[in-house]
């Protein structure tokens, strides 16, 4: 897996990373919320939980299906239930509403961010590679694109090549949380690291 971070206020949060090759693992960002305001809750789920989160989350997927039927393609909307289908253990679904909000926005950084980890997570590597990469063709300096690839790479046990992202995160970014993880992802990548204990999830 792979996670790093973003900002303005950030919403990402970090998981556990997966032992790669006996030496490091690292994790890719996860989209917890889109950054600007998420779609608002229809008046009936608003206020109201059952106590149970899985519950919850079911009933305000059912809430956006109706609002997306009368905004078709929302981004903020399928954004949004891309996250609780993922939250769900339903990663196909995800991806599915990732790949309708990215065709009607493609400059969508926070949707293509979330495809790359979600396909990084089904084991679509040359996917999660692809889509990542997406963002770098129009914003180079993307810090978590950046800090993404590396984890990727590293995870490939491609240190050679997760040391360019991440040298290119840190010079982008070095005090974002992408920034600060990337260079302790270089710090893994140093010298005597491939000897170092395997950090388990």
């Amino acid at each position: 897996m792979l996670t790093g971070k973003l900002m303005q206020p950030r919403y990402y949060r970090i998981l556990a990373g997966v032992a790669v090759a006996g030496a490091i693992a690292v994790s890719l960002i996860l989209l917890e919320q889109h950054r600007n305001s998420p779609p608002p809750a229809p008046q009936s789920t608003a206020s109201t939980s059952s106590g149970n989160p899985a519950a919850d989350r079911v009933h305000e997927l059912k809430a956006l299906e109706q609002e997306l039927a009368k905004k078709p393609e929302h981004p903020p909307i399928l954004l949004r239930m891309a996250q609780l289908s993922s939250e769900l253990g339903k990663p196909a679904d995800a991806i599915g509403y990732l790949e309708r909000l990215l065709k009607a926005e493609p400059g969508n950084i926070d949707g293509r961010l979330e495809l790359g980890r979600l396909l990084y997570e089904t084991n679509d590597v040359q996917g999660s590679l692809r889509e990542t990469a997406k963002i770098l063709e129009s914003n180079p300096r993307q810090v978590d694109a950046l800090y993404n690839l590396g984890a990727i790479y590293a995870n490939l046990n491609n240190p050679a090549t997760a040391r360019t992202y991440w040298t290119r995160a840190v010079a982008s970014d070095p005090n974002s949380d992408s920034g600060k993880r990337a260079r302790e992802g270089l710090n893994k990548l140093a010298p005597g690291a491939a000897t170092s204990a395997a950090v388990h999830p």
